[in-house]
């Protein structure tokens, strides 16, 4: 058998895509003709030239038949080819194949492809959108709070009015419920509109008090007659928690100024063993989102929209960390201010800071000018029931072929053959007696990243059904050979998040890399929060930022511990990558630094949990994220504003040292004060 293989991915815009769908093959459910999820940029055409095309090149094997348009892109939207850059779409497998090959035929420049979506979870035959959605008037000082997670307790008593049979929460999307008929008509899952959420509280509330089980059951949250993970049901869901601290008032407070749009994305991408991508359905929860959010009107100036605020408490490790990332470039171009309208986001920077997941590689050795090869130890770990992946990046560069060659050695089996910066080149990676168990595929430069970038692939290392073709756990050696790169050049490396989520059945454990020189503890035996001073170790704290924090115009948020005042070691630091022909970097870092933790021993803060009167913790910067998304709907409400920028100035005033105040790249201003708190004062 031969290590390499130079037809497989020869010709493909997207290698790793190809590469996918065959893992989903193997190790997946078995299903035929599944449904993906996808997210494309579109190549100055429309989405009806998009289905043109395909029928002109399936010749007449029903290609244009294997692509879904969400039905929330109106007739209009889909003939005008600047309505839509960035669609979230759903395909089969003979669509995205197609896709991967003859992309510049159909119009497609990049891909990202999600996760398979159940069949029961569509409704392939939803109705096209009218693009004239009734007007929704609110009074002066209104602003839309939008939460895109998972399992939000909805129902919760936080987000009701003074009326308990009345809700703030205007639109709902439950993307993995089982559809069924409604106001709202949505290609995936089951959506719910205020005057339906009302209806089902007036319906399930004696004496005062909601049956939740029974009200939950009937929305579509918690249904125990359809598969998958029901996280609202548990005593602590993210979902519920974050749009506590986003957007949680106690009713008759804020109970007309404040409407919510919520999107839970679906669980079954926690599932997915070929290595799942949230981006698609993130990008759909921002289309729906934005189609909501334009029918606010000020009841005493119909032509003004009110300001939005978008929390989205989720981030990941991988991608080009310089804005061009589909999704980020997508955030930049759906949800900014306009002269219309102003629109707010709030980002997370990342838990990754201490996750060994970034390592940076440069191959001049300063002591004696020599080249030399750069290795990384890979440690994949057992019991690990999904694919893992390692993203090498390029630096741009006019001619991008032959920069550097990568080879992997297994823990069992023979070092691979290299792979170069060259399109099509790729090499199989096997034991000794020739099972495949992954692969080292090259994706060429394209815009508008124009950066290169050597995936290595592999395969799960457990499986219950399958045993043949399962990877070895232990330490995956990846040696980065220079050919064509400068002392200046940097390449990037990032491990692709893998874990499983906190409160979800185990499936993916999150690999690292395990170098003898990274140095983890100072020498009390404290974790290390930023890289020793003079460490020349390729793996670094630095840089690991989410790959989704590096858009030009969200508010990014660091996580810091209240009572001490320092930022928590987890919390992800930048800087990032300077994008192609860009002066500079998008940002250095986080835009400012939230309570994540009331004290070093009580981790985490207070918020909603899944049941009314709860109160749980969380920790992490997702839960710094809405604090600040919360501050930026305050701002608006007084006719403010509420930028990054604004983010930044807002911690500089506030931050009171000591302790010393860690690097910008970790801290972006400076740490806000708390704003809101539920529950007890913990650090008394």
């Amino acid at each position: 058998m031969s290590d390499t293989n130079g037809t497989l991915d020869e010709f493909s815009i997207d290698p790793v895509t190809n590469w996918r769908l065959a893992v989903a093959a193997k190790f997946g459910s078995g299903e035929e003709d599944t449904w993906w999820d996808i997210l494309v940029e579109l190549d100055d055409i429309s989405l009806d030239d998009l289905i043109a095309r395909a029928k002109d090149i399936g010749g007449g094997n029903g290609l244009e038949d294997a692509v879904l348009i969400p039905n929330f892109y109106t007739a209009q939207q889909r003939a005008a080819k600047e309505a839509i850059l960035y669609p979230s779409l759903y395909a089969k497998d003979i669509f995205l194949q197609e896709t991967t090959r003859n992309a510049g035929q159909l119009g497609i420049k990049r891909i990202i492809l999600g996760t398979v979506v159940p069949v029961g979870q569509l409704d392939t035959s939803a109705q096209i959108m009218s693009g004239n959605l009734p007007e929704i008037f609110v009074e002066d000082g209104s602003v839309v709070t939008a939460v895109i997670d998972n399992g939000i307790a909805f129902g919760h008593e936080l987000f009701r009015k003074a009326n308990p049979n009345a809700s703030r929460v205007s639109f709902a999307w439950i993307m993995d419920a089982r559809p069924r008929t409604g106001t709202l008509v949505v290609p995936q899952g089951h959506a719910l509109a205020r005057s339906e959420i009302d209806g089902l509280l007036a319906a399930n509330t004696a004496s005062g008090l909601l049956d939740e089980n029974r009200f939950y059951s009937q929305c579509g949250l918690i249904d125990y007659n359809w598969p998958g993970l029901k996280p609202a049901a548990m005593r602590v869901s993210h979902g519920t928690h974050v749009m506590g601290l986003a957007a949680g008032y106690q009713p008759g407070t804020k109970d007309n100024t404040r409407p919510i749009i919520c999107v839970q994305l679906p669980t079954d991408l926690t599932m997915d063993v070929s290595g799942a991508q949230i981006l698609p359905a993130l990008g759909r929860a921002i289309d729906f989102i934005k189609i909501h959010a334009e029918r606010y009107r000020l009841e005493t100036d119909h032509g003004k929209r009110i300001p939005l605020v978008v929390n989205f408490s989720f981030g990941n490790f991988a991608g080009p960390h310089d804005g061009t990332g589909l999704i980020e470039a997508k955030i930049d171009h759906e949800l900014h201010s306009t002269t219309q309208r102003e629109i707010q986001v709030a980002l997370p920077a990342g838990n990754g800071n201490l996750a060994r997941t970034h390592a940076e590689v440069t191959f001049t050795d300063e002591d004696t000018g020599n080249v030399r090869p750069a290795s990384l130890d890979w440690r994949i770990q057992p019991d690990d029931r999904s694919a893992s992946y390692v993203e090498i990046w390029m630096p741009p560069k006019e001619n991008p072929d032959n920069l550097v060659r990568v080879r992997v050695t297994p823990p069992v089996g023979p070092r691979s053959t290299p792979v170069s910066t060259v399109p099509g080149e790729t090499a199989i990676l096997h034991s000794g007696d020739n099972v495949e168990f992954g692969r080292i595929l090259y994706t060429p430069p394209h815009a508008p990243t124009w950066r290169g970038c050597i995936v290595v692939g592999v395969h799960p290392t457990f499986h219950h059904d399958v045993t043949d073709d399962l990877a070895p756990s232990g330490v995956w050696k990846i040696e980065i050979e220079n050919v064509a790169l400068t002392e200046t050049d940097r390449v990037q490396v990032w491990i692709r998040r893998d874990e499983t989520l906190p409160g979800f059945p185990a499936l993916g454990r999150q690999s690292y890399f395990d170098n003898d020189d990274y140095q983890r503890f100072d020498s009390f035996g404290a974790p290390l929060p930023i890289d020793p001073p003079g460490s020349d170790c390729l793996v670094k704290r630095s840089g690991t930022i989410s790959g989704f924090a590096c858009g030009e115009f969200p508010a990014v948020l660091a996580g810091y511990v209240e009572t001490r005042n320092d930022l928590a070691g987890y919390s992800a630091a930048g800087p990032v990558t300077t994008a192609f022909n860009a002066t500079g970097p998008t940002r250095n870092g986080p835009d400012a630094a939230a309570v994540s933790d009331d004290t070093p021993v009580l981790r985490g803060i207070l918020s909603a949990g899944s049941r009314c009167g709860s109160l749980v913790s969380l920790d992490g910067t997702s839960v710094a994220t809405p604090q600040v998304a919360r501050w930026m709907a305050d701002r608006l409400a007084q006719g403010q504003t509420a930028t990054k920028g604004d983010v930044s100035a807002q911690a500089a005033f506030d931050d009171h040292p000591p302790p010393s105040r860690p690097a910008n790249t970790r801290i972006g201003g400076g740490r806000m004060q708390r704003r809101i708190r539920f529950g007890p004062d913990r650090k008394a």
